[in-house]
């Protein structure tokens, strides 16, 4: 899977946790959490427990300083590299 695919579900599990179909067209470096799309802490878990549904990847278990939680194009690069074949 590209990491162009694994966006494009990312944006939409995305939309889903936060209940803002919005997000679903933001650019894939705007950073999730702050200023970007405003993620909060429910978010963000709701977030990583879809990640873990859909891609079998633990991000909070095997990225410890969550770096790829820094946008969309880090979190699908950290999936690519990690997910179950």
């Amino acid at each position: 899977m590209t990491d162009e695919a694994i966006i494009a579900e990312l944006r939409q599990l995305l939309a889903e946790a936060t209940g803002n179909d919005e997000v679903a067209s933001l650019p894939a470096d705007i950073p999730l959490f702050g200023a970007g799309v405003g993620l909060d802490s429910l978010g963000g878990t709701l977030l990583l427990r879809a990640v873990r549904r859909r891609f079998g990847v633990d991000v909070a278990a095997e990225d410890l300083n969550l770096d790829s939680l820094a946008n969309l194009a880090a979190l699908a690069a950290f999936i690519g590299e990690h997910a179950r074949g």
